[in-house]
């Protein structure tokens, strides 16, 4: 028995030496990597605007006046935590772009994680494209990370403006012009002026017996007349123009 007793004390000695080996292995493995240093790519940043990713709200793009919703995804794809990281959005000049709490900054945004910010404007005219820059401090390293993505939404549509004016051209006779104009960035059609203070009297337009324009390009202008017969006495116009540009665009949810 005491033969016995000595052989098994050696068995369990190399039976214990193998399982700390086994255990400080697979310690190794799960333990810091390349992951948690300052990498190139340790940050990450995806854009999405009305939640179209990139540049995808160029096309058809967004009515001007309409809201615009920049969602910024932001990843931390290194092991160590980032500070202070802040978005900046040449193409939404104005727009206060706030991260989680409200804050115009991500305090820390935690290795593997990721967050959101967003910043919300009304669409200008015509395209707003740039590089939008993610700037963070890893500051135990001493170290400055950044990431970059292209986006931009194009601000579409027509936006007509009318201007009256009178003549007298006679003792119970009187010509108002209308000019119509449009201001937007694409064309506007079957544009029909009205005037509730002159129900009896004809409008022609461009030239017509209508008073209609049918195509008015961006940036042209249209006249439309109208001949009075009153009594003397002073009269006030309240003219009306009314188009379509028959324009299909995003909303907030990247429906067109």
């Amino acid at each position: 028995m005491i033969i016995g007793q000595e052989g098994a004390g050696p068995a369990r000695a190399r039976w214990l030496l193998v399982g700390l080996v086994l255990t400080g292995g697979c310690w190794s493995a799960a333990g810091p990597s390349a992951a948690d240093g300052p990498t190139a790519n340790g940050l990450a940043l995806q854009v999405t605007v009305n939640t179209r990713p990139g540049l995808g709200a160029l096309n058809p793009g967004i009515r001007t006046g309409a809201a615009v919703v920049k969602s910024y995804r932001l990843t931390n794809r290194g092991g160590a935590d980032l500070h202070d990281v802040r978005v900046h959005d040449p193409a939404m000049p104005g727009a206060a772009i706030r991260c989680p709490g409200g804050l115009d900054r991500v305090r820390m945004l935690a290795g593997l994680r990721s967050v959101y910010c967003t910043a919300t404007a009304p669409a200008r005219p015509g395209p707003w494209v740039g590089d939008v820059r993610a700037v963070g401090q890893q500051p135990y390293l001493r170290a400055m990370v950044q990431a970059t993505a292209r986006s931009g939404y194009a601000g579409v549509g027509a936006a007509l403006g009318l201007t009256e004016t009178a003549r007298v051209t006679g003792p119970d006779r009187a010509e108002v012009h209308y000019v119509v104009a449009n201001h937007g960035n694409k064309p506007v059609h079957g544009v029909r002026v009205t005037d509730p203070a002159l129900p009896a009297e004809r409008i022609g337009c461009a030239g017509s017996a209508q008073p209609v324009v049918a195509h008015l390009a961006p940036g042209a202008r249209a006249t439309c007349v109208a001949v009075v017969r009153r009594a003397p006495g002073t009269y006030e116009s309240r003219g009306q123009a009314d188009g379509s540009d028959l324009l299909r665009t995003l909303d907030v949810r990247g429906g067109a």
